[in-house]
């Protein structure tokens, strides 16, 4: 009863873990996604603009110059979202303007209204769900309402026909109509992720049990096995002894790798004012496991980093220490954590054999020469930083990762 009851928190921050990781890099996918379909969707109407095709013969060149506008954001919008993470700040932005291109476009006709109002609905569902998405609604319908009864009668581009209560309350019921059916279906979607989720969190969980419980202690026993016949061995058989030690010694290292595996397979439940000491930990980890001298320095109690960043700079910590242990055949490692003005910086500093080249490459220089380690490139690349390498064969290496600081 007492091994269910312990299971069951660690299985709850395992479930936590995975959710905040698929949270930001869904929430990131997101984002980029309707940055994409904005796009898309104000050049496909510039073209139907072009062949004069849903547009009124009055006014075309205004509502060319709104679309324009309108995907011209939305193309700075998708540059700035490959180069930064979104925060819930550039979020409401984002929406705002959607919100106000729809009304802004209501003058182009009601097709053109409905469309890009559509595109604000999935927004605000996709992000904060159902009450936020009957609010947009709400929003949209009082600007469709002010371009029925106020700016149709002063504006080229907009219909000449009077404003009519039922046919305004159809579309507004649209409006709201389309609110529900993306709110449902979008809160069905994350239910069932969620369900996916917790099942592949109790799979993980459960590798991560028989591992530690039956592979590694078997590996632990056998070490100690033959720990004991080389010891026996060694008066009378110094070959056989080297020999033996030599299987000790990969057994040892089978055993760290099996480890270090545990630790990946893991998610992370990681706040990010918890970074400095789930760095500090990690080495201090390391230092046991491994003998190898290794110390963090950081002067850091907390830090106001996005929890995606956060996610990511540890598990570039975690890769480059195993990175140090297999490859590097460092007596001593370093690992350093800063901020500053603007970005942050983690460097992973060892005296062991370098990499295969001398002299300081950037991540474009690492690219081009097909150089450095590749995993750690990507989740630098994920991020928005930039990571440099700095090596002397023999004498060490030296890994700078600068990141934003949001």
């Amino acid at each position: 009863m007492s091994e269910m009851g312990g299971q069951a928190p660690a299985l709850a921050r395992l479930t936590d873990g995975i959710r905040l990781a698929l949270a930001a890099e869904e929430t990131q996918r997101l984002e980029r996604g309707l940055a994409v379909a904005r796009a898309g969707l104000g050049a496909l109407f510039l073209v139907v603009g072009a062949i004069e095709i849903g547009f009124r013969v009055r006014g075309a060149g205004l509502a060319e110059a709104l679309l324009l506008g309108y995907t011209a954001q939305a193309l700075l919008a998708l540059a700035w979202l490959r180069r930064h993470e979104s925060t819930e700040t550039s979020r409401r932005l984002l929406h705002a303007l959607d919100v106000f291109w729809a009304g802004a476009l209501a003058l182009a006709g009601p097709e053109i209204f409905l469309l890009f109002s559509a595109l604000a609905l999935y927004g605000a569902a996709s992000r904060w769900g159902l009450p936020q998405a009957l609010a947009t609604a709400c929003a949209v319908a009082a600007l469709l309402y002010l371009r029925e009864t106020w700016a149709a009668p002063w504006t080229p581009m907009a219909a000449p026909e009077p404003f009519e209560a039922e046919r305004f309350l159809l579309r507004a019921a649209a409006l709201v109509a389309l609110a529900l059916l993306f709110g449902f279906l979008i809160r069905r979607q994350k239910e069932l992720e969620a369900e996916t989720t917790q099942a592949k969190a109790m799979d993980r969980a459960l590798v991560a049990r028989e591992l530690h419980d039956g592979a590694i202690q078997s590996l632990i026993g056998m070490e100690v096995q033959v720990d004991v016949l080389r010891r026996q061995a060694a008066p009378e058989s110094p070959p056989m002894a080297e020999e033996l030690s030599r299987i000790q010694h990969l057994l040892r290292q089978e055993v760290l790798n099996l480890r270090e595996l545990m630790q990946q397979m893991k998610p992370l439940d990681l706040d990010p004012s918890r970074l400095p000491d789930f760095l500090a930990e990690a080495v201090d980890r390391f230092r046991r496991d491994t003998g190898i001298s290794a110390s963090f320095v950081s002067d850091l109690r907390e830090v106001a980093l996005s929890p995606r960043i956060c996610l990511e700079l540890a598990r570039i910590a975690q890769e480059a220490l195993v990175n140090v242990r297999k490859h590097s055949g460092a007596d001593n490692v370093i690992l350093r954590l800063s901020l500053e003005n603007g970005g942050g910086r983690l460097v992973v500093d060892d005296d062991g054999r370098g990499f295969d080249f001398s002299g300081r490459l950037s991540q474009v220089e690492l690219d081009a020469a097909r150089k450095g380690p590749v995993i750690i490139k990507e989740r630098v690349r994920a991020i928005g930083g930039k990571l440099l390498i700095e090596s002397a064969p023999g004498r060490g290496a030296r890994l700078e990762i600068t990141f934003p600081h949001e």
